[in-house]
């Protein structure tokens, strides 16, 4: 795991990469897969658990519920508690983790006491949460928070009789229709959500309805994708999961790979969450060779041509700041757009990635959900510091580019990579990436 108390990586201009990189596991379907089995009356398996800080988080949290936990292997046994037999108050640590947080927003329902505190006062605690706590008052639950924003800390109790219709925006984030889901399914009566806008990343979505699906849970959803009932005859039952690959994770490796001569093997490759192959598709469109191995492998063929193109993040919105990365290189411009709902991540990776690629002189521009760079294939010299912003995905992002420069990158609090990826540097550093820890 990579040295926490390190205040800042130097990245070096590199050659060439060679090698092969086992690919960590979906921090999203991992931290789902947590909670189901958490909330499931009996024991789960789950198999190929990611071990970044996301899924510790989730982990810790539904710890003090009473769930238990033990390895063997690839393998993590769980217990899971009976959530309607605690009275006591919970106090609840999300970490910095917007998923984890919005998810137990929505299990708290069914929690006389609950209390949501973090020590990332200038990330997640900054982050609205206004659309999840309207969503929760709606169906009787109270719900205190902090400032108009409705931000951390934030208190809730319940009587656990919830009603059975609530509407919710999903602009900024679908997290806040997953928590809800989630809630249905302890619901003893039918519960009925309407979308009232547009969700901004309904891969996700599915993500969360195909796991609750998975313990028993019973969710129907109409054409437009916006109208959601759970049936109060659902239970959870005892279930094993299989993880796949991270999406972000492995967005970050598939464009640092194919913006450098390379020929790096990716072990366990999973399509489950990367948007049916969007992201693929995109890197080999703008000048990558990338080819299926059998044995969930895949082969990255890097060269030093990045041709510009422009990408739809609603299909992949983690992979947006890897892919940026690599559109500084092309030769023309490269819009990303349906992206508004990046800028209420761990940072704004729209405006907060232009602000830090600016001091390498990179151009770039930004509508409200639009991110545009204007390539430059000849390169950049480097020789700044860049500010992580608490944000895995702009740290693996400005690795990439540094990777590129004629001088030293540095990056400064690179330890916030384990969120997602806590053996990032170790494996690139693996495959030839010319990193300083």
């Amino acid at each position: 795991m990579f040295d926490s108390k390190l205040p800042h990586v130097e990245v070096r201009k590199t050659a060439s990469l060679r090698g092969a990189i086992d690919l960590p596991s979906s921090k999203s379907t991992s931290t789902r897969a947590i909670l189901t089995a958490a909330l499931t009356q009996g024991d789960c398996i789950i198999k190929n658990m990611a071990t970044g800080f996301n899924t510790i988080a989730m982990r810790s949290n539904v710890e003090r519920l009473g769930a238990t936990f033990s390895s063997h292997n690839d393998e993590t046994h769980v217990r899971g508690i009976n959530i309607k037999s605690i009275d006591e108050k919970i106090f609840f640590d999300p970490g910095n983790s917007g998923v984890v947080l919005r998810l137990l927003m929505g299990v708290s329902a069914m929690l006389n006491e609950v209390e949501f505190t973090t020590e990332y006062k200038h990330s997640l605690a900054v982050r609205s949460q206004g659309e999840m706590v309207r969503a929760l008052r709606k169906l009787g639950v109270v719900c205190e928070a902090t400032g108009t924003d409705s931000r951390l800390p934030i208190s809730m109790k319940s009587n656990r009789q919830i009603g059975k219709y609530t509407e919710v925006s999903c602009r900024k984030s679908s997290q806040f229709l997953s928590g809800l889901l989630y809630l249905g399914g302890l619901s003893e009566t039918d519960l009925e959500i309407k979308v009232v806008d547009s969700i901004t990343a309904p891969a996700m979505v599915h993500t969360t309805i195909n796991n609750l699906r998975h313990a028993g849970i019973d969710i129907e959803y109409d054409a437009s994708f916006r109208n959601f009932l759970i049936k109060g005859s659902s239970s959870f039952r005892p279930t094993n999961f299989t993880v796949g690959a991270d999406p972000a994770s492995t967005a970050a490796i598939l464009s640092l790979c194919s913006s450098l001569p390379s020929d790096v093997i990716l072990n366990g490759f999973f399509e489950e969450e990367l948007g049916s192959g969007a992201v693929i598709q995109y890197l080999t469109a703008t000048g990558a060779e990338i080819r299926e191995l059998e044995n969930h492998r895949i082969q990255v063929l890097g060269g030093t041509e990045v041709k510009a193109g422009d990408f739809d993040g609603s299909i992949a919105p983690d992979a947006v700041p890897a892919l940026a990365a690599r559109a500084v290189f092309a030769d023309g411009t490269s819009t990303f757009h349906n992206i508004e709902h990046i800028r209420y991540k761990e940072s704004d990776r729209i405006s907060d990635f232009r602000q830090e690629v600016a001091k390498l002189g990179i151009r770039t521009e930004e509508e409200q959900d639009q991110l545009i760079i204007h390539g430059n294939p000849n390169g950049y010299r480097g020789g700044v510091s860049l500010n992580s912003h608490f944000d895995h995905g702009l740290i693996m992002a400005f690795t990439t580019i540094g990777l590129h420069c004629k001088e030293p990158v540095l990056i400064n609090d690179p330890h916030h990579v384990g969120q997602t990826y806590p053996e990032y540097f170790k494996h690139i550093i693996s495959i030839g990436a010319n990193v300083e820890q």
